[in-house]
């Protein structure tokens, strides 16, 4: 599990500093960083991790690295929130350093982009994703090196291509997506808690779009069941979200409720404040009213408010997801 061996990256940044071998040092602490961020770890913690590991970067005055770490950065403080954030440490912005960067370098852009089109995603802006999409698989793919976070760029990828298709109708993206599925296929065979939960969600994806209603909502309980048993609170919140959104493509308004509702505890368990607000609107939105059911900031739903939502009216059922 990548939760027990991700520590093992601090350790060789420790041992790396004691060492005074300072790029093995930083690779360590930006690996473990990263994978903080992807493990689905608290992400108030994980931003203050970021910001230990900016710091060791700027002092060693190292802009490859660093651009690494900041697009990270800037989605940790969308998904959080900046109302939430230290006022000590505020959102950072696009640097003029890391767009020298990209300039010169192609592999830098892999980065800049992805997590461009990951937070895009993650709040449902469409046409933002789709531009992003379609610049990321126009990148040079070739990594020296297969780290967890590599996973994330080929799941995320994917759910892209597969809503994409779902839009427009282009066979290239649903190819792309099966491109995907197949390659968490063979990664979930190597080890099952790392990726399970992903492939299933590709899975039900996928099925979405050929119209497998029945398989889909199979694979759909299948991500979320993995994504809980082992332990990626964010994965699983995505699960969910998802499969809100097929239940109410179908009609079927009150399994739709519950998924919202089971997404927006769990987004809010992992930190993702400002994500939990942005679903709230979308929940107030979509399906007349809430009330004191859900809050911007609640921490969990009783009983009766479970209740309440099921007994929500019916109303439109949105296209666009």
């Amino acid at each position: 599990p990548v939760q027990s061996t991700n520590e093992f990256y601090q350790e060789g940044h420790k041992t790396a500093m004691a060492a005074g071998d300072m790029i093995i040092a930083m690779v360590n602490i930006i690996i473990h960083s990263v994978n903080c961020f992807w493990i689905g770890s608290s992400l108030p913690t994980v931003r203050k991790i970021f910001e230990s590991t900016r710091y060791l970067l700027e002092q060693q005055s190292n802009a490859t690295f660093l651009s690494q770490i900041l697009p990270v950065m800037r989605n940790l403080s969308r998904l959080i929130g900046t109302n939430n954030l230290d006022n000590n440490n505020p959102p950072c912005e696009e640097t003029t350093m890391e767009h020298d960067l990209l300039a010169r370098n192609p592999f830098q852009a892999t980065t800049f982009i992805f997590q461009k089109l990951y937070i895009s995603f993650l709040f449902r802006e469409y046409d933002q994703m789709k531009s992003l999409a379609e610049q990321y698989f126009q990148l040079p793919f070739k990594s020296w090196t297969l780290i967890f976070s590599t996973s994330a760029r080929v799941f995320i990828s994917g759910l892209a291509s597969f809503w994409i298709y779902r839009q427009i109708g282009d066979i290239i993206w649903i190819e792309r997506g099966q491109k995907a599925k197949k390659i968490l296929s063979h990664w979930t065979g190597s080890c099952e808690w790392n990726f399970s939960n992903k492939y299933y969600l590709l899975e039900a994806e996928e099925y979405w779009c050929n119209d497998d209603c029945e398989h889909a909502k199979t694979s759909y309980n299948k991500a979320i069941y993995y994504a809980k048993e082992h332990k990626f609170i964010n994965e699983e919140a995505l699960a969910c979200e998802l499969a809100a959104y097929f239940h109410l493509s179908l009609g079927d308004r009150n399994n739709a409720v519950n998924y919202f509702t089971k997404a927006y505890e769990s987004y809010h368990q992992w930190g993702a404040f400002a994500k939990t607000s942005k679903l709230y609107e979308f929940i107030q939105a979509e399906f007349g009213f809430v009330q004191r059911v859900l809050t911007p900031h609640s921490l969990a739903l009783s009983q009766n408010e479970r209740r309440n939502l099921d007994e929500i009216p019916r109303k439109r059922v949105s296209s666009n997801q």
